[in-house]
């Protein structure tokens, strides 16, 4: 191993090694990993369209007063 290399990884609070790591173990590490990854990509996603929902219904807010739509009154 280089000095570059993972030795240890750290879960809930504990130290494991690598090389006593199981092939189903590493699978969860790797599945966790990827997991995290979508999760942030997703945050991501929900932002960007949040974003982009604003400002479409600013957009829809001026082109209803340009063209003079007008709303239904509510009837008491």
């Amino acid at each position: 191993m280089t000095d570059n290399e993972l030795k240890t990884v750290n879960f809930d609070g504990l130290e494991y090694k690598i090389e006593d790591l199981t092939s189903r173990t590493i699978e969860g590490f790797n599945m966790l990993v990827k997991l995290q990854q979508d999760i942030a990509k997703i945050s991501y996603d929900l932002k960007v369209n949040q974003a982009a929902q604003k400002v479409i219904s600013e957009e829809l807010k001026v082109f209803l007063k340009e063209d003079k739509v007008k709303h239904v009154e509510k009837e008491e």
